[in-house]
């Protein structure tokens, strides 16, 4: 049962996959065309990261305590349906579009725990978890390449109002579960990962949890400035939305081969968890400073890097997760990991925002991010120094 739910995980992924296409584009391009302003792509993003600030540890415990996981990713796209619908007439009230935005994300966030739980419970291996999350990263990747080009075309052809499409994918995910609401996700005791406990409960090591997330805040600031210098760069084109989603597909063929790579290596069982973690890393360290260069094709070859690069850092992360956390903790763990590192996403993007908008220089700002980015590889690379499964 667990590799239908699985499949069906491969389903209703590619359409959410393609629904997040037409609301990463179509969102903010909307903001910016109604406000002329950087700095309301930046509010855009505190609106669309805050739920990953608040609500992931509470919803990661919610999924926690249910075996019945599948009817909370059901209610998550039924209801998300529902807002996308809701935010087309309510678009040109920015407060009611920057809330609705925050609602969709938070159901986002249950939709993607239930499927990171689903396939915790299915195994223990590292190659076997590499396998699993990179091919449901391929299946999304490979959408997202028809996905972002075609949702560049009907925000330019239809604005927001493109958002209907996305409501029918959500209800489509929704409908494909319906006849497995009552099935349990649940990993055999046997298979649990023998971590040392105590009267308390389990023991993970205090400095391994600081070192890890002081290393992620301070990557994802520096990472998180990307975006804003993708629009600083086409904000003025007459075409900006078409480009942006050209972009945004050749992000995804970066990714594409970064999981196909990890698909292929995970079935010889060649491919551990750190090294793949470690080189994800530094390639998005390398796309900052390409992206600072104030010439648009600079900006093809950055997203190129980053999609390979930032595919290589998640699946390899998440299987890491996958593996030394149990399966009742788990969504709280990672709820706990993902607030604390998207906080400091959109408190980037409006920084970065503003300093570029002082006429600070680009390729001078990008540097630093850069130079912030590889001080946290250092710190990840020393803080995951005792864990296996390179």
């Amino acid at each position: 049962m667990k590799r239908t739910l699985y499949r069906l995980q491969l389903l209703t992924s590619s359409l959410r996959t393609a629904g997040d296409a037409i609301e990463s584009v179509a969102l903010p391009w909307g903001i910016l065309q109604s406000t002329g302003s950087l700095l309301s792509i930046g509010g855009f993003a505190l609106f669309s990261h805050l739920p990953w600030v608040i609500l992931p540890p509470i919803l990661g415990r919610v999924l926690d305590r249910t075996s019945k996981k599948v009817r909370l990713a059901f209610l998550a796209l039924i209801i998300q349906a529902v807002l996308a619908i809701l935010i087309i007439p309510l678009s040109s009230n920015v407060w009611a579009f920057y809330l609705i935005v925050s609602g969709i994300s938070a159901l986002d966030i249950l939709h993607r725990y239930y499927g990171f739980s689903l396939v915790a419970s299915m195994t223990l291996d590292p190659s076997e978890l590499q396998g699993l999350n990179a091919k449901l990263a391929t299946v999304g990747n490979a959408v997202s390449l028809v996905a972002f080009p075609l949702a560049g075309f009907l925000s330019y052809r239809f604005g927001i109002k493109a958002m209907l499409l996305d409501a029918v994918l959500l209800l489509i995910g929704a409908l494909a579960l319906v006849p497995y609401l009552n099935v349990e996700v649940r990993r055999e005791k046997s298979e649990e990962p023998q971590l040392e406990e105590s009267d308390k409960g389990i023991i993970i090591d205090r400095w391994l949890v600081i070192g890890v997330l002081a290393s992620v805040l301070l990557f994802n600031f520096a990472v998180g400035s990307f975006r804003i210098f993708v629009f600083a760069s086409l904000g003025k084109l007459s075409a900006g939305e078409f480009v942006y989603g050209v972009l945004q597909s050749l992000t995804t063929v970066g990714s594409l081969v970064a999981v196909v790579l990890i698909t292929l290596l995970a079935k010889r069982r060649e491919i551990g968890l750190r090294r793949p973690l470690m080189l994800g890393l530094f390639l998005q360290g390398i796309a900052l400073l390409i992206v600072g260069i104030p010439a648009v094709l600079a900006l093809f070859p950055a997203v190129l890097i980053l999609g390979f690069g930032g595919e290589l850092l998640n699946v390899s992360f998440d299987s890491l997760m996958q593996k030394v956390i149990p399966l009742e903790s788990l969504g709280t763990a990672r709820g706990v990991f993902d607030a604390l590192a998207t906080l400091v996403i959109p408190l980037s993007q409006l920084t970065f925002a503003w300093l570029i908008e002082k006429n600070l220089s680009r390729l001078l700002l990008s540097s630093t991010a850069f130079i912030i980015a590889v001080i946290a590889l250092t710190s990840m690379r020393f803080s995951l120094r005792g864990i296996g499964s390179d």
